[in-house]
């Protein structure tokens, strides 16, 4: 018999979690299966997250509205991160939001963007069907419409130290992206959706000064419309069904494996993906247990249990979508 028992959020899938199947499917066992997840605070991620609060004010607000923007930033901020961390996680920090969101305020072009388009939602989230009996969860930052041509897009709000080709790149074949445009597609008709435009911005810090900019905070800001055409969607949707149909067969898997087995015959290892992003906090697990099942009885040492749950994400609208006739 199987040693742990089904969480409720097994059945609960969103394009951040299949990208965690894509990465490596152990790293998706520890951290969805058993919810085993650092207690090292997630600055980076509630960084990105009071970004995001900050737009969606700037959107419904305007973009002369500093002051209003900061303040929805920082009450956000200051709930998981106290004034005297800020040094500790340059140069994503409240004072080089409040210059971001005054640069972006100033932006030539940005400034036009109330004027041209119109504003349909912020924040939303819900579930998105992908074929007759499964569905995806997401979180949307906008809906958007061109005032001028009637066309439906999606701004949505990114954060990064740094720029650049790999940056830019990934969004074109992301899942987010499918998944969003495909939310679109369920929302409006297809021949109105132009797709996904995410939008960056950089932050960086300069220790000296430089020939052409002086040391201190500095934002930048960079725009990928990655839009999709009706054939791409569908070769995206069959990628994600692809990947669900893997996952339910991982989870039937290890179904069958038990604890007294030599070896967890189910979400094997992605050796190629233990060094992406720092560094994966699996690492000295998977060099030291051939079945995790002999150890998942709780959390090593520095790990909490802590189910991520799409479904339960605060936004300002909620919908539940449904296939377009």
């Amino acid at each position: 018999m199987l040693s742990i028992k089904e969480h409720p959020t097994w059945a609960i899938r969103d394009p951040s979690k299949l990208d965690t199947f894509l990465d490596c499917r152990r790293q998706y066992f520890y951290s969805h299966m058993l919810g085993w997840q650092s207690e090292a605070p997630k600055q980076d991620a509630y960084f990105g997250e009071s970004w995001h609060k900050a737009r969606e004010y700037m959107l419904l607000h305007g973009y002369e509205d500093v002051k209003g923007a900061y303040l929805t930033f920082l009450d956000h901020y200051r709930k998981e991160f106290s004034p005297e961390t800020d040094e500790l996680y340059t140069p994503k920090t409240p004072e080089a939001a409040a210059i971001g969101i005054l640069d972006f305020s100033l932006d030539e072009v940005r400034r036009h963007d109330l004027e041209n388009n119109k504003v349909l939602y912020t924040e939303i989230s819900g579930t998105v069907p992908v074929d007759d009996k499964r569905v995806l969860h997401f979180r949307m930052d906008s809906v958007i419409e061109d005032k001028q041509t009637g066309m439906i897009f999606s701004w949505d709000h990114k954060t990064t130290k740094r720029f650049g080709r790999f940056w830019e790149d990934k969004f074109y074949l992301c899942l987010q992206n499918f998944t969003y445009t495909h939310c679109l597609y369920c929302m409006y008709p297809i021949e109105l959706v132009k797709g996904v435009e995410f939008c960056g911005a950089q932050f960086e810090f300069l220790q000296r000064n430089s020939k052409i900019r002086s040391a201190g905070y500095h934002v930048s800001f960079q725009r990928v419309p990655a839009w999709k055409t009706p054939e791409q969607m569908n070769a995206g949707l069959w990628t994600v069904i692809d990947l669900l149909d893997e996952l339910d067969r991982e989870t039937d898997r290890l179904s069958h494996c038990r604890e007294d087995d030599a070896v967890m015959t189910a979400f094997p290892m992605n050796p190629q993906s233990c060094t992406k992003y720092f560094g994966c906090v699996f690492h000295d697990y998977c060099m030291s247990w051939p079945n995790p099942l002999q150890h998942c009885f709780e959390p090593p040492i520095g790990f909490i249990v802590d189910y991520w749950d799409p479904s339960k994400m605060e936004t300002t609208n909620k919908k539940k979508l449904e296939w377009r006739s």
